[in-house]
């Protein structure tokens, strides 16, 4: 089990039915930005039919309060639920691949010495796409082969 990193996490979640969804958006940065380790949104259908979308914030007990306090400013909800969790995830590290177009940075999760996945930084191929006015998925295929041939050799 030593090849996975094994936390104790936390799941906030709410069901929000009286909101503009725009701000969906502004509260997953704010979230973000006070240790949020995800955000997601599911849609649901409450009583009556009401359509609403459930709030889940995945976190570090430590960042419990501070969560709690942006969920319950920046949203309608009156309660949050609390669920205590494990979470089993790959040890990564990050590469820095040199590209035609310039420089991506790759994610590569490992179980032990195995490679796993490896993924591009989505924020340096887009930077990259638009400078070189090419498609996105062109500058991610690139870096995924580079990376992986990379890799190949050491």
């Amino acid at each position: 089990m030593n090849d996975y990193i094994i936390e104790k996490l936390l799941i906030l979640s709410c069901n929000i039915d009286d909101f503009n969804p725009q701000n969906y958006e502004y509260i997953s940065q704010k979230l973000f930005e006070h240790n949020a380790l995800d955000v997601w949104l599911t849609p649901i259908y409450m009583k009556k039919s009401r359509s609403a979308n459930t709030l889940s914030v995945l976190i570090r007990p430590e960042d419990k309060e501070n969560c709690l306090d942006i969920i319950f400013s920046e949203t309608t909800t009156l309660g949050i639920r609390e669920e205590i969790i494990t979470r089993y995830s790959l040890n990564r590290e990050f590469k820095s691949i040199t590209t035609p177009y310039g420089q991506v940075k790759c994610k590569i999760a490992k179980k032990g010495d195995k490679i796993l996945n490896i993924s591009a930084e989505y924020e340096d191929c887009k930077q990259l796409a638009q400078k070189h006015n090419v498609p996105l998925k062109t500058i991610q295929q690139t870096a995924l082969f580079l990376a992986n041939e990379e890799l190949k050799h050491e």
